[in-house]
């Protein structure tokens, strides 16, 4: 007597997004978005498109953990960056918290490493890219960090010690106008005052230093504090 019952294109649905998130909790991240593209298939052209933005919002989450499993990282951040999109339309705040945190970290890794490799116009661009994602989720101190990156970035690529110094100050000024009490406010203020004057008064920057080493210390960064300990030894050595 229930020969004729079918299944909704709503439940449908519903079945193949639970899939999806039981693949994405074991990690399967390939079989997670197959299942969510298999739902944005069966609700294109339906009504509800909160539904299908929810289905996108998944099926490009996944995309990007996929792509960081295989060492995608730009592909990653875009893919997170189009989920975002959706979950922003949603008004989904925790899961746009997420995804907006995990593309900040990625654009920042991106980022350091192709300023390891000198192509510092292209850095500062990533440095950016990564500051808009940390202003996105809140995260004041490292959205601070990363314009100042991207300044510092833009001085590297200047052939003159005058265009240098004019990013280097903005720098200094980023920091010092958004004023906070916060240690590691404090140590990125002191930080890029001692990188902007260090060729001229060694000893005025070894000051900015140690008190930059002081607040890293306090708000336990590490691979900062390590950083600006060797740049100390170094600037002492010339004195």
């Amino acid at each position: 007597m229930f020969k004729g019952l079918r299944k909704s294109v709503t439940e449908k649905a519903n079945e193949q997004l639970g899939k999806a998130r039981l693949a994405a909790q074991r990690k399967q991240f390939k079989e997670a978005s197959s299942f969510a593209e298999q739902a944005i298939e069966i609700l294109k052209g339906e009504e509800d498109r909160r539904k299908l933005d929810l289905a996108r919002a998944l099926y490009y989450e996944y995309l990007g953990n996929l792509s960081i499993k295989e060492n995608k990282a730009l592909e990653s951040a875009n893919y997170l960056g189009r989920s975002g999109g959706f979950y922003l339309r949603l008004s989904m705040d925790s899961e746009l918290q997420r995804v907006h945190e995990k593309q900040a970290k990625i654009l920042l890794v991106i980022a350091r490493q192709v300023m390891k490799e000198k192509k510092f116009v292209e850095a500062a661009s990533f440095f950016e890219r990564a500051a808009m994602s940390f202003q996105r989720i809140g995260n004041t101190a490292e959205e601070l960090d990363c314009k100042a990156k991207s300044y510092i970035s833009r001085a590297a690529a200047e052939k003159t010690i005058s265009g240098r110094k004019g990013f280097l100050k903005k720098a200094v000024e980023l920091i010092g106008e958004k004023g906070s009490d916060e240690p590691i406010i404090q140590a990125h203020l002191a930080y890029y005052n001692g990188l902007f004057i260090e060729d001229e008064k060694t000893e005025l920057a070894l000051k900015y230093y140690t008190v930059a080493l002081q607040n890293y210390q306090l708000s336990g960064a590490v691979g900062r504090v390590e950083e600006i300990k060797k740049k100390i030894n170094r600037l002492t050595k010339l004195l």
